[in-house]
C-alpha cells in the first residue's frame, strides 16, 4: 500500500467516525502532493457537502468522477449533491452513468427514481424504485431464483429488528394469500416459522406493548430470512384506463371551499369511484410491501420508495393535477404511502407533514368499526407549525407540538371515520389519529392512503 492510500484510508475512517475536520485535513494533505489523487477528492467533497460547503463540495466530487469515471459510487455521491442543489437533469445522467457500470446498485436506481418523481415522471419513477426493491427485497416466492441479497446497509435494521404487531400482521396476511392461491402451499413453512418466533416474543416480553421493537437473534433471523420483509408477492398490475375519482364529485365547488379557508381542511366523500376503491383496497391487502413498523401504535407503513405504487395510483394523482388544478396542479407529488392498524390502536401521534397539500383517505369498509364510536378518524387543530421548524420539530416532537397548540389557544376538529372519505388539508396544519376500535380479523384492519403535493414553506 503506497503512502497516500495508507492516509486515504485513516482519512475514510475518520470521516465515517464523524470527525470531518480530520477528513479534510488528511485529503487536502495529500492533494497538496498529488493533485490527481481522485480518492483524496472524494473524500474533500463528501466531507465538504456534509459540513454544508456545497461548491467546494461540487468541485471536488466532479473532479473525483473526471479523474475516476469507472467508480460507479463516485456517480452516485455526485447525483445525490445534484438532487440537494435541484439540478434534476445532471442527478439523472450521474445516475444512468453509475448503472451502466454497476446494474445491480440499489441506490442508483432508488436515486434515480427520485429524481424522475421530482420532474414529474411517475411511470419512469416507478421503475426504477421497483428495480431497486427487487435488488434489496426480492424472494423465491415471487421470482424463483431470486437472490435477495441485501446490497444496502440503510436496510439490514429492518431485517433485524421486528415486533410483535408486526409478526401478527405478516402471518394474518400470508394466511389470506394462502387462501387465494396467491402463495404456493410450501409458503406454509414460512408463516410456522413466524409463529415459532412470534411465541417466543409473547414469551420474551411479558406486558411489554405489541409495537415494542425487538432485535432477533441469529437463529430467528436464520429461520426468518426466506421471506420476513421480504418482496413475497405483488399482485399484477392493472392496466388501468378509468377514472379514479367519482365522476359524481362537484370539483369547483371543492376548490372554492379549500381556497376561501383559512385553515384549510376539507372533508369529501366518496372520493374514487367503486371499482378504483376496490382496485386499491385490493392492492394493500395483497401486496406484502409493509417493511415499516411503528414503534407508537404498532402500525405499519408502506411507502412509494418501498413498493407502494400501482397504475391507478399513479392516474389518481394525475387526475387530482388535472381535475383539481386550483389545489394540485402547481404541485408535484412528493411522497405517498399507505398505513394499515391493528384492530385497538392509539393512531399516528400528533405531527404535520413537510408538503404544502395533503390528501388523506380512508379505505377499510365501515363494517368493520366495532360501533359508531369507533374512532379510527382525524383530529386537526387550527394551528400550523411554525414555518422556522423542520422535520424533526414538526413530525417528532409531540410535547413542543401539544405546547404550540396551547400557546396559540387552538380549538380541535374532529373528522369522523367513514370509507372512502378524503381530506384535503394544509400539510403544515397540526393533526392525529384519534385512537380507534375495529373489529378483528385481517380484512377489518384500518388502511388509509395518504398523498403529499409540493414544498411545505420554511424559513
Amino acid at each position: 500500500m503506497t503512502e497516500a492510500a495508507a492516509e486515504l484510508a485513516v482519512a475514510i475512517a475518520a470521516y465515517q467516525q464523524g470527525e470531518r475536520g480530520e477528513a479534510l485535513r488528511i485529503s487536502r494533505t495529500i492533494l497538496a502532493r498529488e493533485p490527481d489523487n481522485a480518492g483524496a477528492h472524494y473524500v474533500l467533497g463528501i466531507a465538504n457537502a456534509d459540513a454544508g460547503e456545497l461548491a467546494e463540495a461540487l468541485s471536488a466530487l466532479e473532479r473525483a468522477v473526471s479523474l475516476m469515471p469507472e467508480k460507479a459510487n463516485f456517480h452516485v455521491t455526485l447525483g445525490n449533491l445534484y438532487l440537494s442543489l435541484e439540478r434534476d437533469a445532471a442527478a439523472a445522467r450521474a445516475f444512468r452513468k453509475a448503472l451502466a457500470i454497476a446494474p445491480n446498485s440499489a441506490p442508483a436506481h432508488s436515486n434515480l427514481a427520485t429524481t424522475l418523481k421530482r420532474q414529474g415522471r411517475l411511470e419512469e419513477a416507478g421503475a426504477e424504485f421497483r428495480a431497486a426493491l427487487d435488488l434489496l427485497r426480492d424472494a423465491n416466492w415471487r421470482r424463483p431464483g431470486a437472490a435477495g441479497a441485501i446490497t444496502d446497509p440503510s436496510q439490514h435494521e429492518t431485517f433485524q429488528f421486528v415486533s410483535r404487531a408486526k409478526l401478527a400482521h405478516d402471518i394474518e396476511q400470508y394466511e389470506y394469500l394462502l387462501a387465494r392461491g396467491a402463495l404456493p402451499p410450501a409458503f406454509e413453512s414460512e408463516v410456522a416459522a413466524h409463529r415459532e418466533v412470534l411465541s417466543e416474543l409473547e414469551g420474551a416480553e411479558d406486558g411489554a406493548d405489541a409495537a415494542q421493537r425487538h432485535a432477533l437473534s441469529a437463529r430467528q433471523q436464520a429461520r426468518l430470512a426466506g421471506s420476513f420483509n421480504r418482496l413475497n408477492h405483488l399482485p399484477p398490475e392493472a392496466d388501468w384506463r378509468e377514472a379514479a375519482l367519482n365522476p359524481a364529485l362537484d370539483l369547483r365547488d371543492i376548490q372554492d371551499q379549500y381556497l376561501a379557508a383559512e385553515s384549510p381542511a376539507l372533508i369529501i366523500d366518496d372520493l374514487l369511484s367503486p371499482a378504483a376503491l376496490a382496485e386499491i383496497r385490493r392492492f394493500c391487502l395483497e401486496a406484502t410491501i409493509w417493511f415499516d413498523c411503528k414503534e407508537n401504535g404498532g402500525y405499519l407503513g408502506a411507502y412509494l420508495n418501498d413498493g407502494f405504487f400501482s397504475p391507478l395510483l399513479f392516474a389518481l394523482v394525475r387526475e387530482l393535477q388535472q381535475r383539481l388544478p386550483d389545489i394540485f396542479g402547481r404541485h408535484k407529488l412528493a411522497q405517498m404511502w399507505a398505513f394499515k392498524y391493528s384492530a385497538h390502536s392509539s393512531g399516528t401521534r400528533l405531527h404535520a407533514d413537510k408538503a404544502a397539500v395533503n390528501i388523506n383517505f380512508w379505505i377499510t369498509p365501515d363494517a368493520a368499526l366495532e360501533d359508531e364510536a369507533g374512532g379510527g378518524g382525524l383530529r386537526f387543530f387550527d394551528v400550523a407549525a411554525p414555518p422556522e421548524w423542520r422535520f424533526e420539530n414538526y413530525n417528532h416532537q409531540e410535547t413542543a407540538l401539544r405546547a404550540e397548540i396551547k400557546r396559540h389557544g387552538a380549538s380541535a376538529r374532529d373528522v369522523t371515520y367513514k370509507c372512502n372519505r378524503a381530506t384535503i388539508f394544509d400539510s403544515s396544519l397540526i393533526h392525529e389519529t384519534i385512537p380507534l376500535r375495529f373489529h378483528e380479523g385481517y380484512e377489518n384492519r384500518r388502511i388509509n392512503v395518504t398523498m403529499l403535493f409540493g414544498e411545505r414553506r420554511e424559513v
